[in-house]
């Protein structure tokens, strides 16, 4: 919906200049609010993107009718004319925006009000009646929050660039950049720069202006709901069913053109059934080209979404990507406005899917979130097969002869990859679970960049301690690593169009659902992923949409990086060579090992690529 950024310091800052860098988050209204509290400068900035109530009297900051209390706040909350009805019938309003009903919430109910909403949301909130200043997030971490906090000065904003414009310097964090090549993101609440982190969802931090301390607090986390406490499966499904149906039309609510990211696949034809009929809704799908399918050993997601979009009347536009895409220019496009950076191959067709849908439609829902809370990535079947694997026998015999697969060669590349990975790491440590998720190859990934590597093994194990269910471990590690940089590239690459993205599957009742029902209810004891999902909408959703091979959404990077000229014209070893820590050896041992077909190393050279054009464009700057 918008950009917001701000500060309180004991000097003013150039709050106009923050704002400004946010401009593409909202390029429909600009504004700001200054002061002084306790010899403190403060500082807030919002930039809009208009949704609901469109006029003048949306802009924010929102002010208090006593002018105590000045919010801006970026993202949306679906339940607001409920909130508005049940708990502050009585108020009058200037406006008809979810803003407005934020503010009055918060008067009436302190900072407890967040128990209330059901919404994606960042919000500052500057309270002058107690000298306090808020930070908070969403639940699931859907819209961005970033804060630098050092020596009393607390500097955030939607995006790192605006924290930059505060005049906080483009470091990078050393300690954290091995653990960027491993995920292909700074995890849990990590940046690559220094001193700059994100607010974790579900957490509020709060400055206190009277004595300048600074602390972040929980106050939600995925749980067990007792309601669901031995529901059966078919009880599950139609609970599902309803919840989904639910958080989709409550994801509707705009004054502005609303479409959909449509795939063909099970999570976002979800969304799609329940929009069936509606003419006014557009639906939007990237298609590849047969060479770069063949490459990469995947099926083509367009085919089943031309398909069901044709038996369904829906208002479908294809949008062609390939590996013609994959350049440097568009690398650094998307680099530019994911300061915070991600190697996922997946951000480039997110950023030309949206610029084309930019022309029609204003707002976006999307499926994500689906395979992270119901267990749907391959990693999650491999965890099952592990299981099996482990009661044979010749367990270990076995495992090796599947590192022994090459991953490049032959048919049935996908599957070559996933049991290459398996047998390579089933003699680890109990974070292999968290090894078999990730993107990549840990070992290959750890070996270019020579930082702690204990460290970045402690992580791992912090999450997958010996003796406990994975499946468990997995709903805390995939929410806080995976999800979180799924939701940053949605979010970073639908603004950079002025587009709002929404994901129902992360609707908070639908996260503490997937979190309260037996792992069989999402993978079942066969291995077919997101069980229940499936079986509650077959009824719904096509044979060839339920019962099909999951399909990536990225650029084909196997294809792209098939050619070593291609690679030699991408990657800058003088660059790499000049940062102390990187291992050329090991970077071009893992380039050659991918070249011959022996092992997938498309995701870390990808990521290479993109810390090198990071580190120009934000650090050598």
């Amino acid at each position: 919906m918008c950009g917001i950024t701000g500060y309180i310091a004991n000097r003013k800052l150039p709050l106009n200049t923050m704002v400004s860098a946010l401009e593409h988050r909202g390029p429909d209204a600009f504004g700001l609010y200054e002061s002084t509290i306790n010899n403190k400068f403060v500082g807030l900035g919002h930039t809009r993107l208009s949704i609901l109530d469109l006029s003048e009297n949306g802009n924010q900051p929102f002010v208090s009718n006593d002018k105590k209390v000045q919010l801006v706040f970026n993202g949306e909350i679906y339940n607001f004319k409920e909130l508005k009805a049940t708990y502050l019938k009585n108020e009058s309003y200037k406006s008809n925006t979810d803003t407005e009903v934020i503010l009055k919430l918060y008067q009436q109910k302190g900072i407890s009000f967040l128990d209330f909403l059901n919404g994606d949301f960042a919000i500052a909130i500057l309270d002058e009646n107690e000298n306090k200043f808020y930070l908070i997030r969403d639940r699931a971490g859907v819209k961005p929050l970033y804060f630098s906090f050092k020596n009393e000065e607390l500097i955030f904003g939607s995006e790192i660039k605006s924290i930059l414009k505060a005049g906080v310097k483009a470091e990078l964090e050393i300690e954290n950049l091995q653990k960027y090549f491993v995920f292909k993101y700074s995890p849990a609440n990590e940046t690559l720069f220094k001193n700059i982190n994100r607010l974790k969802a579900g957490h509020f931090a709060v400055y206190d202006i009277n004595d300048s301390s600074f602390q972040i607090k929980k106050y939600w986390e995925p749980h067990q709901k007792d309601k669901y406490k031995g529901i059966s499966f078919q009880d599950a499904q139609i609970e599902i069913k309803s919840l989904l149906q639910d958080a989709t039309e409550k994801r509707l609510i705009a004054d502005v053109p609303v479409g959909t990211f449509l795939s063909g696949g099970l999570d976002s034809s979800i969304i799609a059934s329940f929009l069936k009929g509606n003419e006014n809704i557009m639906h939007y799908c990237a298609s590849k080209e047969t060479k770069d399918l063949i490459k990469e050993g995947t099926t083509s997601d367009f085919k089943y979404a031309q398909q069901l979009a044709n038996e369904w009347h829906l208002n479908m536009t294809e949008i062609p990507i390939g590996s013609d895409n994959t350049n440097i220019e568009q690398i650094r496009n998307t680099i530019k406005y994911s300061d915070d950076l991600i190697a996922d191959g997946s951000q480039i067709p997110s950023f030309l899917i949206t610029q084309k849908a930019a022309e029609q439609s204003k707002v976006i829902l999307s499926g994500m979130g689906a395979d992270e809370i119901f267990l749907g990535y391959a990693g999650h079947q491999m965890t099952l097969l592990d299981g099996w694997l482990g009661k044979l026998p010749l367990d270990k015999f076995i495992a090796k002869k599947l590192y022994s697969i090459d991953q490049g060669n032959g048919r049935l590349k996908a599957f070559r990859r996933y049991l290459h990975k398996l047998g390579k790491y089933y003699n680890y440590p109990n974070y292999k679970y968290g090894l078999y998720t990730i993107v990549g190859d840990f070992e290959n990934s750890l070996s270019i960049f020579k930082g702690d590597t204990e460290a970045t093994k402690q992580m791992l194990s912090n999450y997958f301690p010996e003796g406990k269910d994975p499946y468990e471990c997995f709903k805390t590690f995939e929410f806080e690593n995976f999800l979180q940089k799924n939701v940053a590239y949605l979010d970073r690459m639908t603004m950079a169009n002025g587009v709002e993205g929404r994901v129902p599957f992360l609707d908070h009742r639908v996260i503490e659902f997937a979190h309260s029902i037996p792992r069989k209810y999402k993978l079942s004891n066969s291995g077919t992923t997101k069980t229940v999902l499936k079986e509650a909408f077959k009824n719904d959703l096509p044979n060839y949409v339920t019962n099909r091979r999951k399909a990536g959404f990225g650029m084909p990077l196997r294809s792209i990086f098939s050619s070593e000229k291609k690679i030699n014209d991408l990657l800058d070893r003088e660059l790499l060579v000049s940062i102390d820590g990187f291992s050329m050896d090991d970077i071009e041992k893992s380039i050659q090992s991918h070249l011959s077909g022996r092992e997938d190393n498309s995701a870390l050279i990808y990521a290479l690529i993109s810390f090198q054009e990071w580190y120009k464009m934000y650090i050598l700057d």
